[in-house]
């Protein structure tokens, strides 16, 4: 059960993030997107600028270990 449910979440995850990269292409909205689960921080941003919101620095500083997991438009792309 635990394993399916881990398959279910890793989908939506997935699927959220490809949602949010749609959102900032095709429509133009800056999108932000942070999913944090059990610690390990995974985020989104839709434009490429170190000062936007969130930076590691400030994703470290508040949650800690392990370093956030970010992903950009170009990483999608791929």
């Amino acid at each position: 059960m635990a394993s399916t449910q881990n398959t279910r979440g890793t989908r939506r995850k997935k699927t959220l993030i490809k949602k949010a990269h749609e959102l900032g292409k095709f429509f133009g909205f800056e999108v932000a997107l942070v999913i944090r689960k059990q610690g390990k921080i995974t985020t989104y941003q839709s434009i490429d600028h170190e000062s936007w919101w969130p930076t590691k620095a400030e994703m470290v500083g508040e949650f800690a270990y392990p370093i956030p997991e970010k992903l950009l438009p170009r990483d999608l792309e791929k």
